[in-house]
């Protein structure tokens, strides 16, 4: 083997080792104090995942030092509120009018606070990341430094995807930097063999003599394909073998479960009659009382993507998002977001496919216009008419704990207090730790729901309350293109199908005339599917003629 095979076989070795533990070079996943500048080139975390939490902490040791007072006031505001405009304010101040004594500390602060700016939804921010860590990913590859040069440019890639537009509607959410730097693995496939090509591309534009044949489309070099082959293989060994660890812990600890219903005996004991029709709290419940209910174990988020990608490939952040929230995780489930666009997007279509892509049954709640919306938590067993909680009812028909539920069109609930506001009586269901606890009227007891999956949809913020945005926080989803009208005619095609008891045979797909006839330049689709309905009219219609 020679020297050059060794460093190859050496390189791809250490890449990776970092594909399945990166926190030797970009610091540890859950930090108790903040990383240095380094780590977050290479992808680092937050303390508490919390980019808020971290700037305190990385500027609280500021006030020990000599500063002027204009600074130590701007300081005292990013600490007191971490906001990206207080964050952008104090670098500014610490970049500039600070004693000599003071300024390598300060710099090297504000070298950091781009890094929060990003999390909490700059775009400027991000493309300021953006650019630091693509050139730090040159800089480590030219002196050979591969597994540090493949973690900063999957972090540029990252950083450069939140460069779009802000994310700054509604309140900062912190989260894992390392659940959505993962899904960038799963495209070190195409980034490897578009990076070979361009490298044998360029050393024949350097080979004099192949120019001076006119040789610009000869082949690359054969070898460059077989390294190629190699350190593909290592890149799919390393994603099969952490699979495949993770797959042996879930096996070990067996199938997950999660006890969701209490001891319910503090309830009158349901009579015979009652027991049979389930017609009292504890006899619809009792069953399930302190058993535990199955979890749906976690799609593979590759493979959860592509499905839904082939369905809205006008969306892909948006699925990438929702993907993240698998990576690692124990169960299926994801984090509360409210999908807001205009009317005909197709956003509660693509929350139900991505609720059942994931395993779970899906439950819609439409809460237009919906005037009592604490029944949502469910009502008391005082009332002839109680019932348990919306969540708990969908736990009961799955029988399992993890579920997903559908609030579509949230902005439109009822605002009155009289019978419960919707966007008020579902906050304690949003976040982990309140929801493993919710007090069911109708059970007079708590409930776990932590394993339930909420998606929101709205057409706006405006009617959206403040601490609904705090706890799942807005997401855009966009318009269907013109040059989705395939995907997104087979799909209005295939539902028309369903409704109308029809298979392919009876009712063929769209041929390629049919849809030049559709003018459809994007947007809604409702109007695309009464296009598509006439489609199948004037079918109708020929083939009696015939």
């Amino acid at each position: 083997m020679t020297s050059e095979s060794q460093r190859l076989g050496a390189s791809m070795s250490a890449v990776r080792a970092v594909m399945l533990n990166p926190s030797e070079l970009s610091g540890p996943k859950a930090p108790d104090m903040p990383l240095d500048r380094a780590c977050h080139l290479r992808g680092g975390e937050f303390v508490l995942w919390s980019a808020r939490e971290d700037a305190r902490l990385l500027l609280t040791p500021l006030f020990d030092l000599v500063l002027p007072d204009p600074v130590l006031a701007a300081i005292r505001r990013a600490v007191d509120n971490p906001t990206v405009v207080t964050l952008r304010r104090v670098e500014a101040a610490l970049r500039r009018d600070v004693p000599d004594m003071s300024r390598t500390r300060c710099l090297e602060v504000a070298d950091l606070l781009c890094f929060h700016q990003w999390h909490m939804g700059s775009k400027d921010a991000a493309a300021r990341c953006a650019a630091d860590a693509l050139e730090s990913a040159t800089g480590w590859a030219d002196t050979g430094h591969f597994p540090q040069a493949y973690l900063a440019f999957r972090a540029a890639c990252l950083y450069a995807s939140d460069a779009q537009e802000d994310a700054l509607e509604g309140s900062y959410v912190g989260g894992p930097v390392y659940a959505r730097l993962a899904a960038y693995d799963f495209r070190a496939e195409s980034w490897l063999r578009a990076w070979t090509v361009i490298a044998g591309a360029e050393r024949m534009l350097d080979d004099e003599d192949a120019i001076l044949r006119g040789s610009a489309g000869q082949q690359a070099n054969p070898a460059d394909l077989a390294s190629l082959d190699q350190i593909l293989a290592e890149a799919q060994s390393a994603q099969r073998h952490r699979a495949e660890a993770d797959k042996r812990a879930a096996e070990a600890k067996g199938p997950r479960t999660l006890v969701v219903f209490p001891k319910l005996s503090h309830l009158p004991k349901p009579s015979a009659s009652q027991q049979d029709r389930g017609d009292s709290p504890r006899a619809l419940v009792e069953a399930y009382a302190e058993k535990p209910m199955p979890l749906v174990a976690p799609p593979d988020p590759q493979a959860f993507s592509a499905a839904l990608l082939a369905r809205f490939p006008w969306a892909p952040e948006v699925i990438e998002a929702y993907a993240g929230d698998l990576v690692g995780a124990l169960c299926a489930g994801f984090r509360p977001r409210i999908l807001v666009s205009g009317p005909g997007f197709g956003k509660t279509a693509f929350a139900r496919a991505a609720l059942e892509t994931a395993g779970l049954d899906v439950t819609l709640y439409s809460a237009g216009g919906q005037m009592d919306g604490g029944a949502f938590a469910g009502t008391s067993r005082q009332w002839g008419s109680w019932r348990v909680s919306t969540s708990a009812q969908a736990i009961l028909r799955a029988q399992k704990a993890s579920v997903g539920i559908i609030v579509d069109e949230v902005e439109k609930a009822g605002t009155s207090r009289r019978w419960g506001r919707l966007d008020e009586t579902i906050l304690p269901c949003l976040e982990k730790h309140t929801a493993r606890s919710v007090h069911d009227p109708a059970l007079e007891a708590p409930v776990d729901l932590s394993a339930v999956s909420y998606i929101l949809t709205a057409n706006g913020t405006g009617g959206i309350v403040g601490p609904l945005l705090d706890r799942a926080p807005a997401l855009h989803w966009p318009a269907p293109r013109e040059q989705d009208l395939p995907v997104v005619a087979a799909a209005i095609l295939e539902d028309l199908r369903r409704e109308r008891g029809l298979d392919a045979t009876w009712c063929p797909d769209l041929d390629p005339e049919e849809l030049d006839l559709i003018p459809w330049a994007g947007g809604s689709m409702r109007p695309l599917r009464r296009m598509v309905e006439t489609v199948l009219a004037s079918r109708d219609r020929f083939s009696a003629r015939h």
